[in-house]
């Protein structure tokens, strides 16, 4: 198979993952508002829960932001 071929390929790869991974994004994102009621009291909020939400959504969000840089590079490659 071509470089080329297998870099359309990887790519491709790339963007199905990126979907799967902006999803667990949104997710952790709606867990995180569904955890913090607005009418809710501040004691109420459990807030080691929030907290591992946040970390597991940051986690998410530079995987997100790896999977775009790795994306764009292989999309210049094709097209230039």
């Amino acid at each position: 198979m071509s470089e080329r071929r297998e870099n359309i390929g990887h790519r491709e790869d790339l963007r199905s993952r990126r979907k799967l991974v902006a999803a667990e994004v949104q997710a952790l994102r709606d867990s995180i508002r569904a955890a913090l009621p607005l009418a809710g009291e501040v004691h109420e909020i459990d807030g080691e829960h929030v907290l591992s939400l946040s970390l597991s959504m940051k986690e998410k969000a530079d995987e997100l932001a790896g999977l775009d840089r790795k994306i764009a590079i292989l999309t210049r490659e094709l097209d230039g």
